[in-house]
Order: C-alpha cells, then structure tokens, then sequence
C-alpha cells in the first residue's frame, strides 16, 4: 500500500513569497508538513482547498495544486496544550491573549495574577515553538517620542537583539530600542504589491526599515529611502539595508518636518506608518509628493469612524494645494475599546507644483 498523498501548492521560485503570504493570510497552510524546496520549484503544504477565490488567486501567481506524500513534522505541543500544564483554565483566561513572535524572541503580557507564574507561561511558549530562544515580558505602555517600552528578561537565552525574518527580508533589532510591529506584514505585503518599478519611494517613520527593506527587494529598480529620528533604530536599518544587499535603499537620520525640505517633489509614493502622529505631518507628505503620487496614510480613529477620518486628512491634502481621491481604506487593527488602527490610501493631484514657499 502507498502512503497517502495530500493536497501541496507548487509554485516556482521566484513566486513563493508572494504565494506563502497568501496561504499564510487565508490560514491554509498544513502545519503537520515541512515545505519542500526544489531548483526551481516549491512545495507548500496545505489544508483542503475548496474557495475558487483563492484557487483564482493561486493561478495569478502561476501555482497549481497537486498531490503530493510530504513529510510530516514530529508532533510537537502547542502553547495552549502546554500552558495547560502549568496553569489552570481559569487562569489561561486571564492571559491578555497570546505572544508577539519577533522571529527568536516572544514577548509576553502577564497580567498582575499570574506575576508567580510567568517563568511556567515562558517555558511553555519555549517548549511550543523550537525558533523561540528568549522570553521577554511587556514591563510598561509604549511611550515616548521614538515609541519603546520597558521589557523584562524572564526565561530563555538572556537576549535583546530580534533576528526577525518577513518577505524575505532578515531584520535585526534591539526590541527595547525601537519599535516595531509584526502585525503590519500584510501591509508592507500589500503595499509592496501596489507599487511599480521604477518608483521614488519615502517612508517616513521608518523604523529600523520593514517597509523599507520590503519595497526595495521587491522593486529593484525602484529608489526606497526611509526617514527615522531614533539614532538606535535608523543604525539598524542601515545595516538591515546592507544585509539584505539592498543597493536601492537609503536610510536617513532626522526629523521629518526638517528632512523634508531635501525630498520636494520627488516622491512617487509616500508611506506615514505613524497612527498617532500621521495627521500632523500630511503637510511634508503633500511637499515631498510629485505632481501625481500615491499617499499611504496609517491613523487612529473611534471604530467605525474611518469614512469620517478620510474626509479629515483629505481636507487637510487639500489645505496644501493638492486633490486627493481615495483609493482604499482598511481596519489594520483594534486598538483599544474605542479605537483602531486604519490605512487609507489616497491618490493626490497638485494643482501647480505645489508653491514651494507655502510648503517650506
């Protein structure tokens, strides 16, 4: 008798990351099963696919599903499976929610009843995924100007530098130093997908450079510059640029409102990735914008107030002599319990070339 096949969606090299992100997105991925690799192609495995959307989705990619043996992964226990043998149901309720995986470090969030057993909380997030080497614990709110929070050691390797991996892009950080967000890898994802090679690219708030590193390996014939105050987390993208060999990247140290001043009028796209500051910069953003450019705003507002927070910024491009039509808008995420985190894309039209005077 032959072992049983299952279903694997076969794609060629150059196609797999874009196709992983859209197995990842839709939860389609096979976790019992190793993705296979060969010299041109790559197999990933997946559950029963049965939604034409994504079989539509899968062949603009040029995938196609078929049968395959695969091997299968050693059982290993998950989180809640193993949390389960150090806390009990009611107090797995109380966890906030699950942990933020930053490639080797997981960061956690224990509330002040489980303070006794956060070390047991730590060794089961050791013992369910094998790539986490440390365990950190969230030790105060994100704050200040370049947006860190305090983070105590609790269990693994006693180590603060991330080696964070997303599109193909390898990102080092030191997670007590600089921001960053994992949850926004669709949008540096969908963004990447919506620009055209040859492009003139800003991000500001660019951190220690996803948005970045993402554009600039997916358009190599584009120019991807990012702007970041934090000397901690500009340093770093400098050198994830020169780790991912990216020769059409750039990273610049300084403020945006005096940055700016060296980029009018040649930006083709422009990325704000600052919910709680964006609004204030649309100025520079319209300044630093061709004639025709895209505009990616990231902003907070009540919960389904987005239409509302799109008419502001809008009024606002409008206020520095440009049109603006939007294009899309999406939740990114909650962020609190009247509030959440929204993207709008905005195509933006200058009347003239935006008198340089008013800008400056």
């Amino acid at each position: 008798m032959h072992p049983a096949k299952t279903q694997f969606v076969k794609v060629r090299r150059e196609a797999a990351e874009k196709t992983k992100k859209l197995l990842m997105h839709n939860r389609l991925m096979d976790r019992q099963r190793y993705v296979e690799h060969s010299p041109s192609y790559v197999l990933f495995p997946v559950v029963d696919i049965e939604n034409e959307r994504i079989k539509k989705l899968l062949e603009m990619v040029g995938a196609e599903l078929v049968l395959h043996e695969g091997i299968k992964k050693e059982v290993q226990q998950d989180y809640h499976s193993a949390l389960r043998s150090a806390i009990s149901e009611n107090e797995l309720k109380e966890l906030v929610r699950g942990y933020d995986l930053l490639g080797n470090i997981a960061i956690i969030e224990v509330p002040k009843s489980l303070q006794k057993k956060k070390r047991e909380i730590a060794k089961a997030i050791l013992k369910a995924n094998r790539h986490v080497e440390t365990v950190l614990e969230k030790a105060g709110p994100v704050s200040g100007k370049y947006r860190t929070r305090e983070l105590h050691y609790i269990s693994g390797k006693r180590n603060y530098i991330a080696r964070y991996v997303e599109n193909g892009c390898t990102m080092l950080f030191d997670v007590r130093k600089a921001f960053f967000s994992n949850r926004l890898s669709y949008e540096r994802s969908r963004i990447a997908a919506l620009a055209k090679d040859g492009e003139n690219v800003i991000v500001m708030f660019a951190g220690v450079g996803p948005f970045v590193l993402v554009l600039a390996k997916a358009h190599k014939r584009s120019r991807v510059t990012g702007i970041e105050l934090n000397r901690s987390a500009y340093g770093y993208m400098k050198r994830n640029i020169e780790l991912n060999k990216l020769e059409n990247a750039k990273a610049v140290w300084g403020d945006v409102s005096k940055a700016y001043r060296h980029y009018i009028g040649k930006a083709d796209r422009v990325i704000m990735p600052l919910p709680k500051s964006s609004m204030h910069f649309i100025k520079e953003a319209v300044a630093i914008s061709k004639k025709r450019a895209m505009l990616h705003v990231y902003a907070f507002c009540r919960i389904g107030k987005g239409r509302e927070m799109a008419e502001e910024v809008k009024k606002e491009i409008r206020g520095f002599g440009a049109k603006a039509s939007l294009d899309f808008i999406r939740v990114v995420r909650p962020y609190s319990a009247v509030e959440e985190e929204i993207v709008l894309d905005f195509s933006i039209t200058k009347a003239r070339a935006t008198a340089k005077n008013r800008l400056r």
